[in-house]
């Protein structure tokens, strides 16, 4: 009688804690495996253990969820519904186990001698979400027309329902993206809910900087897209890969709109808005 109880009791604490997570029931958990670092300059040994696992864990969110979308999906939904965002999942990681951990020598490009890094092994549960998105959250954005002749200046009006932080990319043909905002003369990114920012300002364009419509060698006309990313919290993207286009030019050595998806799967769905503005080029 008395182990009956008791197993009474550890079955009711088992169903108790299922149902205070109601996130985890039915859902599926992808498990994968997979490695961060973290330099050693400047920092403790325990802070790099820690940046090392996020790092970790956000290479494992990417090959879970992220490995699946394609840039044609992505494309397809935006003709359907004028979105993309909202086809990108979030992954969130419910369970880390850490397989190996410690310093490590690391080379890197430019270096003649190699550099200290904390590294980490781990296996990682993620468990992909698709609901929860802000209805409130919304990023509104304009052109100041929808059509232009080569060589003509561009400016993107833009306006948020809450405090956020924008990035501005142009997505061109391929689906390949160029990073336009921030940039390396205007790294700070910030918006005040209701103020309208524009894209480029005033004083960008005293500094030179100018967006203007580009056509590529041998073409008549294209329609080209602006994305429009806003986030209510800073995050650092590893688009190291996406060209800076800040200056109106493109060498077409840019990355995929797939590499950039890879990063919003880690950013929770409630903490995005979208806006997709299309425009075309003639000479």
């Amino acid at each position: 009688m008395i182990q009956s109880y008791r197993t009474f009791i550890v079955s009711f604490a088992l169903l108790t804690f299922l149902f205070s997570v109601p996130s985890l029931m039915g859902k599926d958990i992808t498990w994968v495996t997979e490695e961060g670092t973290s330099g050693l300059v400047s920092i403790s040994r325990e802070e790099a253990r820690d940046r090392a696992v996020k790092d970790a864990q956000k290479k494992a969110v990417r090959k879970a969820v992220g490995a699946d979308i394609s840039e044609e999906s992505l494309v397809i939904n935006f003709r359907l519904s004028g979105s993309i965002v909202n086809a990108i999942p979030y992954g969130r990681v419910t369970d880390t186990t850490i397989i190996e951990e410690g310093v490590v020598n690391v080379h890197r490009d430019g270096q003649q001698s190699p550099s200290s890094a904390y590294r980490v092994k781990i296996r990682a549960g993620v468990v992909e979400e698709r609901s929860g998105a802000d209805a409130s959250f919304r990023v509104e954005a304009a052109l100041d027309r929808s059509s232009y002749k080569e060589g003509d200046e561009m400016v993107l009006k833009i306006r948020s329902t809450k405090d956020c932080y924008i990035a501005i990319f142009n997505i061109v043909e391929g689906e390949k993206i160029i990073r336009l905002f921030p940039n390396k003369f205007q790294e700070s990114n910030f918006v005040l809910a209701g103020n309208t920012f524009s894209f480029p300002g005033q004083r960008d364009r005293k500094r030179g900087i100018k967006l203007k419509a580009h056509l590529p060698a041998g073409r008549d006309g294209l329609t080209e897209t602006f994305y429009l990313l806003a986030l209510k919290k800073p995050f650092t993207f590893d688009t190291a890969g996406i060209q800076e286009g800040i200056f109106g030019f493109y060498d077409g050595h840019t990355a995929f709109m797939g590499e950039l998806v890879k990063e919003i799967v880690g950013i929770p769905l409630n903490e995005r808005a979208e806006q997709l503005i299309q425009y075309q080029i003639r000479k």
